[in-house]
């Protein structure tokens, strides 16, 4: 567990840069706007005490402090929380390892993980001191990539395999592993839904894959491609094409 920490800590200390620049597209920026939106549609509209678990540079954080002030930002790379200054100016921002929560028990109303778990070893320990973490009345909201398709399952396994910017164990779950980890943790799931398919792919990560960069009337297609997204993870027998799994669970009585 601590060579995967250290692990993490200089991957992302070398991606920090690569974060800022990613969100500095309109086309891209928009995206994540929608992708944020989505997570913060399952926050309970009396929940005050928020956590962004695994905040990285800022970006969903500082929407979320607009939100609900004081919002507190976690990540385990102090490289990050330096470039999420730029966002959320004077926020609360904690370095720490997001396997070994440094917080008081039902310190939180809402825990947000923004693709964060992947990045753990100890999947359930990491989900129970999130538990530990909340109220009992609190929610935890999680997006993490999806391995239920198995061509997103090889290419993610080929980009994690042969590019310098991931890390070979950082692999995605399926929906029903991870419900099952949800329930394990001591959470009860109350949703499961999908997102992201070609704007994920297309405007979510132009650090990677820029080609929209060039494209022009790119703000409007990611639009389309939005609503194209939505329209697909509704549909039964396409949803599986998502790139994102969104969970929702409180912690059981």
């Amino acid at each position: 567990m601590a060579d995967n920490a250290q692990a993490q800590i200089e991957l992302h200390k070398a991606l920090a840069p690569r974060y800022a620049y990613r969100y500095s597209f309109e086309f891209s920026r928009l995206f994540q706007d929608d992708w944020h939106g989505e997570l913060l549609s399952h926050l309970p509209p009396r929940s005050k005490r928020v956590l962004d678990l695994g905040c990285g540079t800022g970006f969903f954080l500082a929407e979320l402090d607009q939100k609900r002030p004081g919002a507190v930002g976690l990540d385990i790379s102090h490289a990050m929380l330096r470039v999420s200054e730029q966002y959320v100016p004077g926020a609360r921002l904690v370095t720490a390892d997001a396997e070994k929560l440094p917080f008081r028990d039902r310190s939180f109303d809402a825990i947000f993980c923004k693709g964060s778990l992947h990045h753990t070893r100890d999947h359930i320990a990491f989900l129970e001191n999130c538990r530990r973490a909340l109220d009992k009345d609190g929610v935890l909201i999680m997006s993490e990539p999806c391995n239920d398709n198995f061509m997103i399952r090889w290419a993610r396994y080929l980009l994690y395999r042969f590019s310098p910017h991931f890390d070979l164990g950082d692999q995605g779950f399926t929906k029903s592993g991870l419900i099952e980890l949800y329930e394990r943790a001591g959470f009860e799931v109350t949703h499961a839904g999908r997102y992201g398919v070609f704007a994920y792919v297309l405007a979510g990560f132009p650090d990677h894959l820029g080609i929209l960069r060039w494209v022009p009337g790119n703000v409007a297609l990611v639009r389309f491609f939005l609503k194209l997204d939505r329209w697909i993870c509704s549909l039964r027998f396409l949803r599986i094409l998502s790139f994102q799994v969104v969970m929702v669970g409180k912690p059981k009585a």
